[in-house]
């Protein structure tokens, strides 16, 4: 799991730089932080995290908006709770779900 977490956390960083990506963080109730440490990646292996946080859109919208407001936004778990007027613990569990699904997901496509 420290894998895909790490993985995440610089597919976060990435999509950060992008000008022009799906992820406008304009609309999103929970504020950034910041960050001195930024891992990154290069775009082949970060395009294809890109793709398995896409599926994940498609198979749990929930789980893509924490993902996305977790790892693109870096914004806490209780943050996340506030704003959705969920339980913390009960958005650290899907982001746990979420982040197993995106790691099947990239292993699908790093021996494909």
């Amino acid at each position: 799991m420290k894998e895909i977490r790490y993985l995440l956390t610089a597919w976060g960083n990435w999509a950060g730089t992008r000008v022009g990506t799906e992820y406008p963080m304009s609309s999103w109730p929970v504020p950034m932080a910041s960050s001195d440490i930024r891992p990154m990646l290069c775009d082949d292996k970060a395009q294809k995290i890109d793709r398995a946080v896409a599926r994940l859109k498609q198979v749990d919208s929930l789980g893509y908006d924490i993902i996305v407001a977790y790892y693109r936004g870096k914004a806490s778990c209780r943050a996340i709770g506030r704003a959705l007027k969920k339980d913390h613990k009960s958005i650290s569990g899907y982001l746990i779900r979420s982040e197993a699904y995106i790691a099947g997901q990239v292993d699908a496509f790093l021996e494909g």
